[in-house]
C-alpha cells in the first residue's frame, strides 16, 4: 500500500432562488472539512518460497500502521481462482482461521516487531498458490 493524502472540503448554502425570496442572509447548512491520511504499509518477502511435502514453511509479512488494534489478514490465490481468505489476527489479541485452514495454517501477530508470519505445517502440493498479507486500512479524520 502506498501512502496517500486526501483532503475534502464541502460547503453547502441556500440556492439563489431561495435567497431571491427575501432571504438576506446566506445560511451555511453544513461545512465539513476532512483530512484523510492513510499511512499503512505491508511488506512481504519477494520471490518464491519452496519446501518439500511434509515440512513446515513460513511466509514473512511486516507492517506499519498508526492503528493500535491492527487487523492483519492472509489470503491465498490458486491458479485461475479468486483470492481466498485464510486467517486474520488482531494486534490486541485473537483472530480466527477459515474453517478449511484451521489445521495446518497459523500466524502470530507480534506488535513489537510488527510482523505476522504465516506458517504452513505439513506442506502439500495443493498449498501452491500466491499468498497475500493484508492490513485493514486506518482512516484518520480531522474535523
Amino acid at each position: 500500500m502506498q501512502q496517500t493524502h486526501r483532503s475534502v472540503c464541502c460547503l453547502y448554502s441556500l440556492s439563489r432562488s431561495e435567497m431571491a425570496h427575501g432571504i438576506n442572509i446566506i445560511v451555511i447548512l453544513a461545512a465539513i472539512c476532512l483530512e484523510i491520511r492513510a499511512q499503512d504499509t505491508v511488506i512481504q518477502s519477494t520471490g518464491d518460497v519452496m519446501g518439500y511435502e511434509g515440512v513446515s514453511v513460513t511466509l514473512n509479512c511486516s507492517y506499519t500502521t498508526s492503528d493500535i488494534n491492527a487487523y492483519l489478514f492472509w489470503y491465498l490465490q490458486r491458479p485461475n481462482q479468486y483470492p481466498q481468505y485464510v486467517l486474520k489476527r488482531f494486534a490486541l489479541g485473537g483472530g480466527e482461521n477459515a474453517v478449511e485452514f484451521n489445521r495446518r495454517f497459523n500466524a502470530s501477530l507480534d506488535k513489537a516487531t510488527k510482523t505476522v508470519p504465516l506458517t504452513i505445517e505439513d506442506v502439500q502440493l495443493c498449498d501452491s498458490a500466491v499468498y497475500y498479507c493484508a492490513l485493514r486500512p486506518t482512516v484518520t479524520v480531522t474535523l
